[in-house]
């Protein structure tokens, strides 16, 4: 039963990364607010990046402080679930006028930050709910159930608010309050399904583990350093490598099939579906394999894979149908090696220091996280889109080496 109520909160945050940031409102912001699309996506990275720096600043300390107290984790993660929830709400107000641009950054980075500070929280409690030879199954079936999770949120927006002449609700589209009332509908859902894990792991969750008293900012350095990198320092390292490829793959994906393929924006929505729902099967099977083989080969065998889709979709891949099952395969492999990233976090560090190790974690996801977007975009200006894409396999494959130093779990 807990594991369920763990997966709903996957279920219920994946509305708020697919709407806010990917979809439709980041798309709203750069077109309507702006009103210049390559301005308004350069003033919506900025802010991201922005966020992502702080986010990884302050991410081993909130968690280290949600470490000292028994239920720190999961009250902290209520905060900034109902905060990221609040201000999304706050995205109704953003008017279609270049007056309300700073405005709409400013939600954008207070909801983000609470979103992303949420998931440190979230991934912290992930030992809660499993023991030793469940964890990777644990880990996969809320990856899945978040993925197959964002299809009835995009095909409700879509439908009901999108593409439809007559909106519900008496909604004005040349004002497009459709647009602007669809991060309502991400927070009344982000709300709905997260109450229920949060209100379970309060009363359900026993909470009965020992605190040490060693300094903070000393208590985050024995986990990565002791006169060498521990184990848990070589993983994050090489995670943040691998990481700043996934990043490319799933923020620049659509830039990439829309630029050398041709695909329309229909096209990419499809595309984005079928994507989850291969990506649903993936990752069910990833967390199942996990227990039985380890989270070091799953990783491996991730990155081995995209870096052959990469070099595919940029080298050999000449049609639409050949980069769709392309990214169907990357589908596929790249909710897994998120999942199994996270469970060999867990199997790295003690119970004691899962806040602050999450923490870390999502540290290591962000600090670089402008390496990659930087490299292909400079490629991609200088050369092509496929040389640029081409050159994430350089953070794989890095990735790859140093993940084969880490010792296996």
């Amino acid at each position: 039963m807990s594991k369920f109520f763990y997966a709903l909160y996957d279920l219920a945050n994946s509305a708020y990364a697919m709407i806010i940031i990917t979809f439709v409102t980041s798309a709203y912001f750069a077109n309507q607010i702006v009103g210049d699309p390559q301005v308004g996506a350069a003033y919506w990275q900025w802010t991201a990046g922005i966020c992502g720096i702080v986010i990884a600043l302050s991410g081993p300390f909130l968690g280290a402080l949600a470490d000292k107290k028994p239920k720190g984790k999961i009250n902290f993660l209520q905060i900034f679930t109902l905060l990221c929830i609040l201000t999304t709400c706050f995205f109704w107000f953003a008017k279609p006028n270049p007056n309300y641009i700073l405005f709409t950054l400013i939600i954008f980075f207070i909801s983000n930050y609470c979103y992303e500070v949420g998931s440190i929280f979230y991934n912290s409690l992930l030992k809660k709910c499993s023991n030793e030879n469940n964890i990777g199954k644990t880990s996969g079936f809320s990856f899945a159930l978040g993925y197959i999770g964002s299809v009835p949120i995009i095909l409700l927006t879509l439908y009901l608010f999108v593409l439809p002449e007559e909106v519900p609700f008496g909604l004005d589209k040349n004002n497009f309050e459709h647009i602007r009332f669809i991060p309502i509908i991400v927070a009344l859902w982000f709300l709905c399904f997260s109450l229920p894990m949060i209100y379970y792991f309060k009363k359900k969750i026993s909470y009965n583990d020992n605190y040490d008293s060693v300094p903070l900012f000393k208590k985050i350095i024995e986990i990565i350093w002791q006169n060498k990198f521990t184990s848990t320092g070589k993983f994050l390292l090489a995670r943040m490598i691998y990481s700043d490829a996934l990043i490319v793959l799933i923020a620049g994906g659509g830039v990439y099939a829309s630029g050398v393929f041709g695909f329309t924006a229909g096209e990419l929505l499809k595309l984005a579906l079928v994507g989850n729902i291969v990506a649903f099967i993936g990752v069910l099977l990833g967390g199942y394999l996990n227990d039985k083989l380890s989270s070091k080969i799953i990783i491996l065998t991730c990155i081995a894979v995209l870096t052959g889709t990469v070099f595919y979709g940029s080298m050999i891949a000449q049609t639409k149908t050949e980069f769709f099952y392309n990214v169907m395969v990357i589908s596929f492999f790249i909710g897994s090696i998120q999942s199994a990233s996270r469970v060999m976090m867990v199997s790295l560090l003690n119970k004691n220091d899962l806040g602050k190790g999450f923490g870390l974690f999502s540290f290591s996801g962000r600090v670089t996280a402008f390496a990659g977007p930087l490299m292909v975009g400079t490629l991609t200006y200088l050369y092509s889109q496929r040389i640029g894409f081409l050159s994430v396999s350089i953070f794989f494959i890095l990735g790859f080496i140093l993940m084969m130093s880490v010792k296996n779990i």
